[in-house]
């Protein structure tokens, strides 16, 4: 004999299910304005809980197939037949509308890598390039058919439920007995809980924390400043003031008899940068970089540092848009593992303040890149903060519709700040 109600599987899965579905239609509407951190963390949060409604469906499904379930209820051939086909597009829509949001993330020219929830990694389809416009239509047409489905279901169960007499609640919500309004309170909240949910889910609150995170040894100005006007590539270095020059060729002399010291870069150190996204500042840091230095400030014509960048190593606090910047339209670190920097010119401006013009190597393209550093040196241990600003246009970082920089500014502040010791 069929059951007198659906078994807890299927009761966990139908209101888990229709909670992501309330949320997603919610939260859909917070997926327009123009493209920044705040709308990527939003799109990965859609695209999260889309798949998650996905393999819900499909356990769904499989569940309804291999569990008992309650004996239609029966009554007239068109409401028997109109509960049929409401049933029916449900399946529709929650395995149709994450399937072809999946489509339409696979066919994209902007290729983003999906993790689900920021940890799960997410392949995209083997879609041919076509089916990206029609599934994109469609994608766009199943939440307003999922509303309407809505409408027809709940006015049917209310039906049964108050106009027929027929406790059809109590088969799919626990303590639905007869007419109780506990049943129907449950069930509107479960919808209206998802509803709020998308409403004021802010993704990228959860990562501003990381985001703003900065060693506690960090100079916080350095972190994002970007680099002085005399810096800029365009600009040529001031010349000293011609009473300076006796001093100068005093120093010079000196440069030449002396010899640069041998330096090895000690752990802790931190290599960052601050790009602009639609006015919204971005931080990120790279973990692995080692460098070869010799310098001396009185050897500064001998002096030369040399840097390696392990692109890869790329931390923005978000791993989907980590994976973004490694693909093939940033760093594309398939081809260019590294970045190098080298300089072998450096300038004394006063005190403990120097310049440096260097050659930054990326995605295969050498450009100039001057920078300002501050070298405190105490017996062995040397520390070296510094800035300096690069246009990542200007090296190919940004291919396709990220070339523009209406959206992504073209600037990027660098900053670095690491200790030293001396090695001899």
């Amino acid at each position: 004999m069929a059951p007198a109600r659906y078994s807890l599987g299927a009761i966990v899965l139908h209101w888990l299910i229709a909670a992501a579905l309330a949320f997603q239609i919610v939260f859909a509407d917070s997926l327009e304005g123009p493209r920044g951190p705040d709308l990527f963390a939003r799109f990965q949060l859609h695209k999260s809980v889309g798949i998650t409604i996905l393999l819900l469906s499909l356990l769904r499904v499989g569940w309804r197939v291999v569990a008992p379930r309650p004996a239609p209820v029966p009554g007239p051939q068109w409401a028997m037949t109109l509960s049929g086909l409401v049933h029916f597009g449900f399946y529709v829509v929650m395995i149709g509308a994450p399937l072809t949001g999946w489509i339409l993330v696979s066919t994209s020219d902007i290729k983003v890598d999906t993790l689900l929830f920021g940890s799960l990694p997410w392949p995209n389809l083997p879609a041919p390039q076509w089916l990206g416009e029609p599934a994109e239509e469609i994608h766009e047409i199943l939440p307003k058919v999922g509303i309407a489905l809505f409408v027809l279901h709940v006015a049917g169960a209310l039906r049964h439920q108050y106009l027929l007499g027929t406790p059809i609640l109590a088969r799919m919500l626990p303590g639905g007995r007869g007419k109780a309004v506990g049943a129907v309170g449950l069930a509107a909240a479960i919808i209206l809980g998802g509803m709020a949910l998308g409403k004021i889910a802010d993704p990228k609150g959860a990562q501003a924390a990381t985001e703003a995170r900065a060693p506690a040894d960090a100079d916080p100005v350095a972190a994002t400043a970007p680099v002085s006007e005399p810096l800029a590539e365009e600009e040529p270095a001031a010349e000293e003031p011609a009473a300076e020059a006796p001093a100068l060729d005093e120093a010079a002399e000196t440069d030449k008899a002396s010899e640069p010291r041998k330096w090895s870069q000690t752990p802790g150190g931190r290599l960052s940068f601050t790009a602009q996204w639609n006015g919204e500042p971005v931080n990120g840091s790279f973990g692995t970089w080692s460098s070869t230095i010799l310098f001396a400030p009185d050897a500064l014509e001998t002096s030369e540092v040399d840097v390696t960048i392990n692109l890869a190593s790329v931390d923005t606090g978000d791993s989907q848009r980590d994976g973004t910047l490694t693909g093939g339209d940033f760093f594309d670190t398939s081809r260019f593992a590294t970045a190098t920097y080298r300089a072998t010119s450096f300038k004394a401006l006063g005190g403990d303040r120097y310049r440096a013009d260097g050659t930054l190597t990326l995605r295969g393209t050498s450009r100039p890149a001057p920078l300002a550093f501050t070298l405190t040196i105490t017996g062995n241990t040397a520390r070296a903060r510094g800035t300096a600003t690069i246009d990542r246009t200007r090296f190919g970082v940004g291919q396709g519709d990220f070339a523009s920089t209406a959206e992504i500014a073209g600037p990027v502040a660098i900053s670095f700040d690491f200790k030293a010791s001396a090695k001899d």
